[in-house]
Order: C-alpha cells, then sequence, then structure tokens
C-alpha cells in the first residue's frame, strides 16, 4: 500500500467526531488545527465505506481517492478485497484506511456534517463581491440551444448603470465583475460609463466578459480592453465553420464570421488576455467540437493563454443522455487541453457556483439582483433590486432559499467536488443535465493516474 495523498486531517477530525462542533465554534478550530490533535479512531468502532470513495483498477493495482478528503492511496488486489469486506488481517491498514477518511465510524452522516460545515465556511470565505452584468438581453446571433430564448429583450438604462456604479463605489469590498448579456459588446457605451467612473473614484476592479466574440475588433482588444480591465474572455465555439455558423444564427451576412472569431482570439492572446473556449457539446455536434479543440491547440500551440473545455448542452433536441458518451466525449477534449491535478487537492467544495456564494449577484437589465445569471429576465432568484437597497455591501443570500440538493447528488461520489451541480437544470429530462464538469475532470484524471 502506497498513500500518495494524506487526507486533510482537519477537516477528517470533523466527520470523526461523535458530537458536531458547535457553529460559532467551528472556524476557529478548523484555522488553528494542527497534525499533533489529531485523535486516530479506536480500532473498536463499528466502520462503514465512505460514500465519497472512488476506486479504480488495472490488473491488480487498485487505486482508491476520497473526494472529500482529498486523500488517495494504491494497494494490492488483497489489500482491496480487505477494504471491500472492511475485514483485516494487517491492522496496520486499519489505520491506514481511516486515517485517510475512507472508512468512518458507522454514526457519521457524511452528506449531514458536509453540508453543516458548508454553511459555516460560505459564510466565513467572503472576501470580495463578484457582479454579473447583464448589460442587454438582446443578441446579434440566434444561438439554437439559448437558455435565454423567449426572454423579453431590453438594455440596461444608464439611470440603472449610474445607480449601481455610484453604489460600486461605495462598497469597502473588492470588486470582480463579469460582463453578460445577451450580447454585452452591443453595450460598449456603459461598459466605458461604469469603469470611467470607477477609475475616476479610484475604486479598483477585475473584470472579464463572456462574448460570442464576433463583435471584438483589434482595436478594442488593444485601446479599451485594459481599460475596462479585461483580463478574461470566455468564448463559444461548436464547431467547425459550417457547423459554427448554423448554431449560431448571426443576423449578419457575412460568411466570413468563424474566421473573424478565430482572428479575435489571435488578438487577445497577444495582449495577454487569457480565452477559454467553451465547446457546447450534444449528440449531433460532439466529434466536431473535439476537432476544434484539435484546431485550436495545433494553431495555439505556443500560447499558455489559450484553453478550450467542453460542456454539455442540456434539456437540447440531441442532448448527451448516456454518461458514458459524456465520460469519452470530454475525455477526449481533455486530452488536448488537461485539468489541472489541483481539483485533487482542493478543499471541498463550498458551494456550486456563483448561485450559492455569498458575495455573488447578477444585476438583470432592469437593476433586479438576481443569484443566478440562468434566470436573467424570468428574475424567479430575484433577492432585491438597486431601488429598494442603500448598499451592495449589505446583500445576503439565505441558504434556506436555495433548491434541496437532490438525494442522487447528495450520495453520488463526485459531490463534494461539485456541490449538487446546477440547481437550474434539476427539472432537466436528462438525470446528468446537473453534472459539473469536476465530474468529468476527476474521472479523466484519476484514469491517467491508474494507466500510469
Amino acid at each position: 500500500m502506497i498513500v500518495m495523498l494524506k487526507a486533510q486531517k482537519a477537516v477528517l477530525s470533523l466527520f470523526q467526531k461523535k458530537q458536531m462542533i458547535p457553529e460559532e465554534n467551528a472556524w476557529n478550530y478548523l484555522q488553528n488545527f494542527t497534525e499533533e490533535q489529531y485523535q486516530p479512531v479506536t480500532v473498536d468502532i463499528p466502520m462503514k465505506h465512505s460514500i465519497y470513495n472512488i476506486a479504480k483498477h488495472k490488473g491488480h493495482t487498485y487505486l482508491l481517492y476520497n473526494t472529500l478528503f482529498n486523500s488517495m492511496m494504491t494497494m494490492s488486489e488483497h489489500e482491496f478485497r480487505q477494504y471491500e469486506k472492511i475485514q483485516f488481517s494487517d491492522l496496520s491498514l486499519v489505520e491506514a484506511f481511516t486515517d485517510n477518511g475512507f472508512l468512518l465510524p458507522e454514526f457519521t452522516d457524511e452528506y449531514q456534517r458536509y453540508d453543516y460545515y458548508q454553511g459555516i465556511l460560505n459564510n466565513q470565505l467572503q472576501d470580495y463581491m463578484h457582479y454579473t452584468i447583464a448589460l442587454t438581453s438582446r443578441c446579434n446571433a440566434r444561438c439554437i440551444y439559448c437558455y435565454e430564448e423567449g426572454v423579453p429583450q431590453f438594455d440596461m438604462s444608464l439611470e440603472t448603470a449610474e445607480k449601481f456604479t455610484e453604489m460600486l463605489c461605495k462598497s469597502e469590498k473588492q470588486i470582480d465583475i463579469t460582463w453578460f448579456g445577451g450580447e454585452p459588446l452591443l453595450k460598449t457605451d456603459l461598459i466605458q460609463y461604469i469603469t470611467q467612473t470607477l477609475h475616476k473614484n479610484n475604486k479598483p476592479f477585475d473584470s472579464g466578459i463572456i462574448t460570442n466574440g464576433s463583435l471584438l475588433t483589434e482595436h478594442m482588444i488593444a485601446s479599451q480592453f485594459p481599460e475596462w480591465g479585461i483580463s478574461w474572455v470566455q468564448i463559444s465555439l461548436d464547431g467547425m465553420k459550417d457547423e459554427y455558423l448554423r448554431r449560431k444564427c448571426y443576423y449578419s451576412s457575412r460568411t466570413d464570421i468563424f474566421e473573424h472569431v478565430i482572428s479575435n482570439i489571435e488578438s487577445l492572446v497577444k495582449q495577454g488576455i487569457s480565452v477559454s473556449v467553451r465547446l457546447n457539446m450534444d449528440a449531433a455536434n460532439s466529434k466536431e467540437c473535439i476537432e476544434v479543440a484539435g484546431y485550436l491547440k495545433e494553431k495555439f500551440s505556443e500560447t499558455q493563454y489559450l484553453i478550450a473545455y467542453p460542456a454539455f448542452l442540456e434539456d437540447a433536441a440531441n442532448a448527451l443522455n448516456d454518461d458514458t458518451q459524456r465520460f469519452s466525449y470530454s475525455g477526449q477534449v481533455y486530452q488536448l487541453y488537461p485539468p489541472g491535478n489541483s481539483l485533487l487537492t482542493n478543499i471541498p467544495k463550498i458551494n456550486n457556483c456563483y448561485f450559492q456564494q455569498q458575495g455573488a449577484f447578477v444585476i438583470d437589465t432592469d437593476g433586479s439582483i438576481l443569484c443566478c445569471e440562468r434566470d436573467i429576465g424570468r428574475q424567479k432568484t430575484k433577492i432585491a433590486s438597486l431601488q429598494t437597497i442603500t448598499a451592495l455591501d449589505t446583500l445576503h443570500k439565505s441558504r434556506a432559499s436555495f433548491p434541496a440538493v437532490r438525494e442522487r447528488c447528495r450520495t453520488c461520489a463526485y459531490y463534494p467536488k461539485c456541490s449538487g451541480g446546477c440547481f437550474a437544470a434539476y427539472g432537466s429530462s436528462c438525470q446528468y443535465d446537473a453534472c459539473f464538469m469536476e465530474k468529468y475532470k476527476v474521472e479523466y484524471l484519476l484514469n491517467k493516474m491508474i494507466d500510469f
């Protein structure tokens, strides 16, 4: 047996205690915990397998990884069979499995405790405010998969932008902005106004933009992006030229938009701006998306500023409803753009996305303040509006208002890495639509490790 990654003992100890630590003491306990404080579980306590274990094997070599405690070990088949049955001929194995969270006391309700400590950590780890700003719900494309289809088309008014910017300038927290739409580059005047005002008031900020990339120009990238504080850009490419144009359905009659977007990506990486190319996959275009990833890898092989990553379309007519296919297609992209190994060592996720994160809010075009950008124009997750609050720093999300995590997610081995996935996709006809890509990244990384 070889222990490759040791469990984080501070977190592990919280799950081994008979009684949960009171909320007012938990944060201090985690911050000040030392290895010397760890008390190993005694062998007389009945044990069970952690529900967050993932096992892999190749030949007679077995790999075990726990997504909650970030522990990993390899072992022989004989040792693995003892773990499976929780019957050990070698008591030193018991210590290795319990000290790394693969075996837990039978009294431990892992989901309940994880949920409890998530709430504590979520309220503590809030050192900045993130705002996704919907500048407009209009777009110059009509993507066949867009979740904003049917949303009334409005631009944010200058009055709303002024109100929001005034509050931003008074905020005492670090500010991070995502420019969003529709197509946000239809409203560069608002980006210009907001950023200029922040600069004039000496209010530092960082920003990025989610755009289809068709309205970018070389001048905008070189001259305006630095002023707008844009350090990253997300662009979707859902196939090579013909498939891309078919799916985007641009209002423009230009036939060179694909080439224009590729040229813009080249200008962005030359400026040192990070570009994330999102490959929106379904059963009809998955191979095209893999071809795009290969094309980008070859064309931009010399830059560190570009990555491509897979994303699965939800509730699409050709949705990938087979998880085996999802693992296969995502794995082919990850072969070209591997996910970082840090995913296997990061602390357990304390929220699934910006929806749950304290300090992360969506500003809709009319000034409504939402929890989720997928709710723009619909506002089911509205918690306030710019017109009814006096300060942004007072905004708070109640955990009680979040959708309940699905039962099958609670006991899924990948849960600590995705925290329940996308709440907005819980009603999807495909049981896998809510799964975040962490699931597929972890699977890819573990398969690579066992192959190695």
